[in-house]
């Protein structure tokens, strides 16, 4: 120790001394980072690997422990300084070990003052002073509080875990932090009227936006069938542009799936609806009733053109394959395999582990 008050630690490799900084800066020194301290040629490279493990480590809480205090009190100003204490005390300790001496206080050091915002404000140990790290962990108790309230609300409501993936999640919580203690939300009434009303209002809003696009660019209709649970056909209507592609609405086409001339009306309404000076292409399933339909609406629509679903003829071709006696030998023995290691948990956690995931 100097007759400043300064701690003066010496590096046993290389036989120099390390001024100021405290026993941060002793670690980059003998961790061999440099930066605004020498570094040292001689140290072990397994010495100087743990030292910088141990920079590291430190890096990590100092910044995890910098964001838990900002999401709570928004500046890090009292972090540093916690920090900063910590790291002197630690330097005080190694330096008490190697010469047995009692050192002051940092409070009583010769010419050491008080300055800055400690001057003006108490120390985080007077009654009624800003707390310091302690409280920053138990900000984590809060934090984990409200996590707690929200799986709480998903769990009883049946909102599946997915729905955390949405794009409307966070900014949900964020309004719902602004409006601050005390807010409410919509009841059950609210949210099927009014607000689901509006809803739909932005959503054909949104929708003359695309057909200014679709004027300019054109477009494309997609057309999706399929079967539910109920047996219904169902036909899921998307247009796409170099904007995006947005679903359009799905219609129950049970009644008209029976006969191609009750289907075209059905896509002649889609078209009308989108623009037929917009519309340059038609994409259906590779039916017979659908290819009958194409043809139709090139004879109703000069301007556009209809071509089969690229999926839905490759899943078509692959059926075929699959009727081969060595393709649906090969496919069965797989479908066997397939069922057993799903139905038992040790082969399903090994074919995990071994595929990773």
């Amino acid at each position: 120790m100097e007759k400043t008050g300064k701690i003066t630690m010496m590096c046993i490799y290389c036989d120099k001394p390390v001024r100021g900084g405290g026993i941060n800066r002793f670690k980059y020194h003998s961790a061999g980072k440099g930066g605004d301290v020498e570094k040292c040629k001689k140290v072990p490279p397994a010495v100087a690997h743990q030292f910088g493990q141990n920079i590291e480590e430190f890096m990590n809480k100092k910044r995890k422990t910098q964001e838990n205090y900002a999401e709570s009190y928004g500046a890090f100003d009292d972090v540093e300084r916690e920090f900063d204490r910590m790291e002197e005390v630690e330097a005080r300790q190694q330096q008490l070990q190697h010469s047995g001496t009692r050192l002051p206080p940092p409070a009583a050091r010769k010419g050491k003052k008080t300055t800055g915002i400690e001057t003006f404000f108490p120390s985080s140990t007077t009654p009624g002073a800003q707390p310091m790290i302690k409280s920053v962990l138990q900000s984590k108790e809060i934090v984990e509080k409200c996590d707690i309230a929200i799986a709480k609300w998903m769990v009883d409501a049946y909102v599946p875990f997915h729905a955390v993936n949405s794009a409307y999640y966070q900014p949900m919580i964020d309004a719902i932090a602004n409006m601050g203690a005390g807010y409410k939300g919509p009841n059950f009434g609210r949210v099927r009227g009014y607000f689901l009303s509006k809803l739909v209002e932005d959503v054909k809003k949104m929708i003359e936006q695309y057909h200014e696009i679709w004027k300019r660019t054109g477009c494309t209709i997609m057309a999706d069938g399929w079967t539910d649970r109920y047996r219904r056909t169902l036909i899921n209507f998307l247009v796409y542009c170099p904007k995006g592609t947005i679903f359009l609405k799905s219609v129950d086409a049970s009644h008209a799936s029976k006969t191609a001339e009750l289907l075209f009306k059905l896509f002649k309404d889609v078209v009308n609806f989108v623009g037929p000076e917009n519309v340059v292409h038609i994409v259906t399933d590779n039916t017979a009733k659908y290819v009958a339909i194409g043809r139709l609406l090139e004879a109703e629509f000069p301007k556009l053109y209809w071509s089969p679903c690229a999926a839905h003829c490759t899943n078509l071709m692959l059926q075929d394959i699959g009727k081969l006696n060595e393709v649906s030998e090969t496919v069965s023995h797989a479908s066997k395999i397939t069922k057993y290691i799903y139905n038992h948990c040790h082969p399903l956690y090994l074919m995990r582990k071994f595929t990773s995931g």
